[in-house]
């Protein structure tokens, strides 16, 4: 008899450890079920703001701000009157910045908000039809990265600072600006070039806009920039390498200050299509 009664307590104890971990795994999801109903974003899209989170987005043809608790629910929700394709939103030093495309003035539009989502302003940059890419906030400055369209069908690479100046770099070539970095008494301006295939480019540019050293990375194929970072006093550039036949590669490029490649690694060939499959 005893036997059985402390059988049924084993049997009761796992369900109830069942139903605990199930509850439990409720609990944890539900952040992420509230976004993903509610605001139709992931956790990726949140940024820190206090004890709060901020995101950014699109919202008819008008751009929205939200501000929420820690426990995602809404605290506020501003509007702003511009049809904007955001490439990037950042919160830091107590303040909003975003970047993107006004597709009504068709220009490269900055906003900076207050924490509270009050807007303290508005810049435009770079000409007509131009591409924002990236911008950095620093102690000192803004840096606003843009591809800019010249008339002779090529691009150039334009860093816009808040205080009005600029940082630029032209070659004969169309140019594209992906992201830029702060390092050492200047910029990391990491992008591509295109001459017959599309090729990583990679330049150290001061604030005074000297070019100190530019390197173009080709691996006789399409590269495109991934991530770039630094380790052990050495530039770490991370690509992808893409054959004719849609083959892709990551490579690692290692750089010391001077712009010497150091090392290349490649990491293991990604699975082609069968050949009926590609284009």
């Amino acid at each position: 008899m005893k036997k059985l009664f402390y059988t049924s307590l084993i049997g009761s104890y796992l369900l109830t450890g069942c139903a605990y971990t199930e509850q439990q795994t409720e609990i944890q999801n539900h952040k992420k079920i509230n976004l993903s109903v509610k605001y139709g974003i992931n956790e990726s899209a949140l940024m820190q703001a206090g004890e709060n989170f901020i995101f950014v987005i699109p919202d008819f043809n008008t751009t929205s701000i939200y501000k929420l608790d820690n426990n995602y629910n809404l605290i506020w929700k501003k509007s702003i009157p511009i049809a904007l394709e955001i490439v990037k939103s950042q919160v830091k030093n107590n303040k909003l910045y975003i970047l993107g495309y006004d597709k009504n003035k068709d220009k490269v539009a900055f906003l900076t908000y207050d924490i509270n989502g009050k807007l303290e302003k508005i810049t435009y940059y770079a000409k007509k039809y131009s591409l924002a890419k990236d911008f950095i906030v620093t102690n000192k400055n803004i840096y606003i990265a843009v591809t800019q369209y010249n008339d002779d069908n090529n691009s150039d690479i334009i860093i816009y600072d808040s205080n009005g100046k600029t940082i630029t770099f032209f070659s004969p070539n169309m140019d594209d600006v992906n992201f830029i970095k702060p390092y050492k008494k200047g910029l990391l301006i990491v992008g591509t070039t295109l001459k017959e295939n599309e090729d990583v480019l990679i330049v150290y540019k001061t604030f005074e806009n000297k070019t100190i050293w530019a390197k173009t990375l080709d691996l006789g194929m399409d590269e495109k920039p991934l991530k770039v970072y630094l380790k052990n006093n050495k530039i770490i550039l991370e690509v992808t390498s893409t054959d004719s036949m849609g083959a892709q590669t990551d490579v690692t490029f290692t750089i010391d200050e001077n712009g010497k490649i150091n090392s290349i690694k490649k990491g293991v060939e990604f699975k082609q299509l069968p050949l009926r499959y590609r284009t």
